[in-house]
């Protein structure tokens, strides 16, 4: 009986062990380990509010679609958004200026580069921003175009990825927001 006994506990621990073995991580692909290393940019001052997010996915679902700051109503005009590879040696795309939030989605990148083709992996960028109280901020950062393949499926998840379809009602990060990204890996 003692061996019975010994038997099923043994069996039963074994068992339970392999239970919570961890899954296997999925490996991130090359080229994109430093795709949501970076926090997004949350810009606050003297009212403004600007969320620019660290990774979008541009492939034409109309989801998380487009590279663009969010603002708020405080927000006069953002200029010269520049779009460069990450060692800042080729323009990937210039921007015009932005009047108002009802201008920003028609002129953000859509992840073209100017020959045509899309974009993919990791880039830099800047813009000059002008509140309502003609105060001007330099904000720049690091974000990711991420292409919608099957092995780039870590990145539905992966916590430090921020995307646009994660904008608060008034130009924040909320967090709490789902990604949307539902077919798109």
């Amino acid at each position: 009986m003692k061996n019975y006994i010994l038997i099923f506990f043994i069996t039963f621990t074994f068992l339970n062990c392999n239970a919570q073995a961890p899954e296997n991580p999925v490996p991130i692909p090359e080229g994109y380990e430093s795709c949501c290393g970076t926090k997004p940019v949350t810009f606050e001052g003297n009212g403004t509010r600007i969320y620019i997010p660290n990774v979008f996915t541009p492939n034409g679902d109309g989801i998380n679609d487009i590279f663009m700051p969010s603002i708020n109503s405080e927000v006069l005009a953002l200029v010269n958004l520049t779009i460069l590879t990450p060692n800042k040696d080729t323009l990937l795309w210039r921007g015009v200026t932005f009047v108002d939030a009802e201008n920003l989605r028609e002129n953000a990148w859509d992840g073209m580069r100017y020959d045509g083709s899309v974009y993919s992996g990791p880039f830099f960028y800047g813009m000059e921003v002008q509140s309502r109280d003609h105060h001007i901020y330099v904000i720049e950062g690091e974000a990711c175009a991420i292409p919608c393949k099957k092995e780039m499926a870590v990145f539905k998840t992966k916590d430090g990825c921020f995307y646009p379809a994660q904008v608060g009602k008034d130009g924040e990060l909320d967090k709490t927001r789902n990604n949307l990204e539902k077919e798109c890996f």
